[in-house]
């Protein structure tokens, strides 16, 4: 065999383009993206790719801008593996800046080393704020995180008498566990106490459930409706369930909600050994206590909280907890601000702006009993029910009244007709002014850079956790619920019918279809198959129109 070898010297373009162009390298983007990442450390690869492109008018392959990012991150605050012993400098810092403050972190040894387990934050300010100035009332939760060593952003959050949301304390557990859902919330309680009245609202979690019962056994244990929902779909499905569950939730006697439980028995009455045996906690308003004075059915205000961080869960865990100290401290300040303009006022403006939208227009007539009491009666159109209320007490027997803390619509249809007297006297304390001014009076702490955190001598070095990695590709976006689908479409794959618009079939099977319609779409296939066959293109039947 005879190999000839070509000895001249290629000529053609693409060599010559190799030879004068350097392909942009690793260490090229961590040099350009590094006053970025230090501005902002949570900034998303794809983001530094478009701003490369923008500014030096190349494409940089995503992986490159990925490990360019990587290492400017591992150059500004050190590598992943050593960021978890930096966890004391930075709590040596909130303790030194803000006393009374509880920054704990759990650690184990193994083979003469020791690891990272989880950590709890619970600063002064915002601890002393809750007491002074939220309801009694927490919503708990936890979010994966998405570095590189997975763990669980636990929060119990609270909420002021605007309705906005108030983080109290926050953390990172290595599981939801009961063992560490118990150390984070014995830790929560050693920060905020045991207040009266306490209601606490869970996603029914296994392990959570155990801890809150162990730690918090006097509190109002309440149940999130929206994940008792989309476990209940998994076993019971109809129109029935949709007409009478959420209903139920929502109900605010125990007469209302005992009517929509028997018309869900009378359906199928395993639904109700269901609810009772696997969602035994309080889900209904007909069964929160008067205390509180929240009558949310969901755990949305912890939701809300892990939207807002979603975007720094990959930052290293010192930058994390730092970057949530920062966001709320920002938060804070600026309800200072708002908290200024409602000088002068005793009821919170949004609150009474809400009360008297619903005193607008109310068809309903009442009888005095007393100077302070009344039987309230609605039109036919609202029900025609009659209730007593009573504004002394600050009552009605629709229940509204004494479990929100502002006036229902008898009350206030009772208020207007009485001189003398306005809607806000008989509004919540809750709702002041005051109690929202007192809530964010206490001024969280400002924190020094990096390099300026206090030395701790601890005599042993914090490892990363020992955590066994999941296979395949790291998931940064979680997982949504069946229940969940933001843009009111059907699922994702299903197939959409082009006659009725539904989801779930195709037009040859649509049950709403004219008869009409089906042959015109019968006849268009049929021409789109005798086109198909001429240019000898092979489809499977009807696949034009699917």
């Amino acid at each position: 065999m005879q190999v000839k070898v070509h000895v001249q010297e290629h000529t053609c373009s693409s060599t010559k383009k190799k030879k004068k162009q350097k392909n942009a390298s690793k260490a090229w983007v961590c040099e350009k993206v590094m006053d970025w990442v230090k501005e902002d450390p949570s900034v998303r690869p794809m983001e530094l790719r478009r701003r490369l492109h923008d500014k030096y008018k190349i494409n940089v392959q995503y992986m490159k801008v990925f490990r360019g990012k990587g290492l400017a991150m591992a150059k500004l605050f050190g590598n992943w593996d050593d960021s978890f012993d930096k966890l004391y400098a930075w709590k040596a810092e909130v303790e030194k800046r803000s006393p009374g403050s509880i920054v704990a972190i759990d650690h184990m040894e193994y083979d003469q080393k020791k690891y990272f387990i989880r950590m709890f934050v619970g600063l002064k300010p915002l601890c002393d704020g809750f007491l002074a100035g939220c309801r009694p009332y927490l919503a708990i939760d936890s979010t994966h995180l998405t570095g590189k060593y997975r763990g669980q952003l636990a929060t119990a959050c609270a909420i002021d008498g605007h309705n906005w949301l108030y983080p109290v304390a926050y953390g990172v557990i290595d599981a939801e566990t009961t063992e560490s859902w118990v150390w984070f919330l014995e830790k929560l309680r050693e920060a905020i106490g045991s207040p009266p009245g306490l209601a606490i609202c869970l996603d029914a979690g296994k392990g959570i459930d155990t801890a809150i019962e162990k730690v918090f056994e006097y509190a109002e244990h309440r149940e999130c409706m929206r994940h008792l929902v989309v476990n209940f779909k998994k076993k019971f499905h109809g129109k029935v369930f949709d007409d009478h569950l959420w209903p139920a939730a929502y109900s605010w006697t125990p007469r209302a909600f005992d009517y929509h439980m028997a018309a869900i028995e009378q359906k199928r009455a395993a639904a109700i050994t269901y609810l009772k045996k696997y969602h035994s906690r309080l889900w209904s308003r007909s069964k929160y206590s008067c205390s509180s004075k929240v009558d949310y059915v969901t755990n949305n205000l912890a939701e809300c909280f892990n939207n807002w961080i979603r975007k720094h869960k990959g930052l290293m865990l010192f930058q994390l907890m730092d970057k949530i100290r920062r966001k709320i401290t920002v938060k804070f300040e600026k309800r200072r601000r708002v908290a200024r303009k409602f000088q002068g006022r005793r009821i919170l403006p949004s609150v009474m702006k809400e009360l008297n939208d619903i005193s607008r227009g109310l068809d309903i007539e009442y009888e005095r009993i007393d100077d302070m009491i009344a039987e309230v009666s609605e039109s036919v159109a609202l029900g025609g029910k009659r209730h007593v209320t009573d504004l002394a007490n600050r009552t009605c027997t629709c229940r509204a009244f004494q479990v929100s803390g502002k006036p229902c619509k008898h009350a206030i249809s009772f208020i207007t007709g009485i001189r003398g007297v306005t809607i806000e006297d008989f509004v919540d304390d809750c709702y002041s002014v005051a109690k929202f001014v007192a809530a964010y009076a206490p001024i969280l702490p400002g924190l020094t850079d990096m390099s300026q955190w206090p030395s701790v001598n601890k005599e042993f070095f914090l490892n990363p956790p020992i955590l066994r990695r999941a296979p395949g590709r790291p998931k940064v976006q979680r997982h949504k619920s069946g229940a969940e689908n933001s843009k009111g479409k059907g699922k994702k794959g299903q197939h959409q019918c082009p006659i009725c618009k539904a989801y779930g079939h195709r037009w040859q099977s649509c049950k709403d279809a004219a008869p009409e319609a089906l042959e015109a779409y019968a006849e268009v296939a049929k021409q789109k198959r005798y086109l198909l066959y001429q240019y000898e293109i092979s489809v499977p039947p009807y696949s034009c129109l699917t």
